[in-house]
């Protein structure tokens, strides 16, 4: 298993995006708004959007007046930074990001993606371009036939992690996703500081809640309101002995701060970025231990 100590985007790293921040007009103290109305708030780090809570709102700033604004979600240029992987920033053929990160920053994982293709980039100040990789997100699990082969839809990984970026300080990391002629989206995108915590064994259990309201009237018709989802990962590992301290103590400091975990590598849908929800180590024999850690994802 490996994590990402994410490091929090700010306006001085997002050196580029594509993505044009122009999804409603700009908060004005001088207009009157009505019910309903969407309006930006951009400013330092702060990239949101509001809604009006109340006819004739005007003067009322939206980050301090609870009772005529309501927080919206971030803007799409943002909305792959945000704390919410179901929100996904879209843009036409493609995004495109560069980021200028501070220390060491070889992980990447991009969540809940939709493209044909990925791309990853790393420059070093000094040396240029140490990391160019492309990839494919399209899979073959399930395809064990020529007529799968051949006739069922495409279907694509939404979770992907790169840990093998150079051990370089300071890169600039620009990610490409593209899909020429349909919507390219990024729910989530994390940038930081990966690390091996020890060799996932069997047993690992992946499992999802999800907040969608299904309720059945009363002539048995269901009533669906989809919601979000979380995604929950049960993994053991074994530890070498030597780093049960080091891992014990690591783990406790992110206990309340959402990092990404790689379950195993190969399976997508075991990388959950997210909170651990138990941990436990059992220091069972005389040179390994067995640690268990329930981890819970994100909406």
């Amino acid at each position: 298993m490996k994590i990402i100590r994410p490091l929090v985007i700010t306006d001085e790293m997002l050196k580029y995006s594509n993505i044009v921040e122009n999804d409603c007009p700009l908060y004005s103290s001088s207009v009157s708004y009505s019910i309903g109305a969407r309006i930006m708030v951009i400013g330092p780090d702060i990239h949101k959007i509001y809604i009006s809570l109340q006819a004739g709102n005007m003067s009322h700033a939206p980050a301090t007046s609870p009772t005529y604004w309501v927080e919206e979600s971030a803007t799409n240029r943002w909305k792959m930074f945000d704390a919410s992987i179901t929100s996904q920033a879209s843009n036409m053929d493609s995004i495109v990001v560069t980021l200028a990160t501070t220390g060491i920053a070889n992980g990447i994982a991009l969540l809940n993606v939709d493209c044909a293709i990925i791309r990853v980039t790393a420059s070093d100040p000094v040396l240029g371009v140490v990391f160019d990789k492309t990839i494919n997100p399209a899979t073959t699990s399930g395809i064990n036939d020529w007529y799968s082969y051949f006739f069922e839809p495409i279907v694509r990984v939404n979770d992907i992690a790169f840990t093998d970026l150079p051990l370089y300080s300071d890169l600039t990391i620009t990610i490409t996703l593209t899909n020429v002629g349909h919507l390219v989206l990024c729910g989530g995108l994390i940038i930081g500081h990966a690390k091996t915590l020890g060799m996932t064994q069997r047993g690992a259990k992946i499992s999802l809640t999800d907040y969608s309201v299904k309720a059945r009237d009363a002539f048995g018709n269901f009533n669906v309101v989809e919601r979000a989802f979380s995604r929950r990962v049960t993994l053991p590992l074994w530890l070498d002995s030597s780093a049960v301290d080091q891992t014990f103590t690591l783990l406790a400091r992110y206990r309340a701060t959402p990092i990404v975990y790689i379950g195993i590598v190969r399976f997508g849908s075991s990388i959950v970025y997210g909170f651990y929800k138990d941990l436990s180590i059992d220091i069972t024999y005389l040179n390994y231990a067995v640690c268990s850690i329930e981890i819970e994802g994100l909406t």
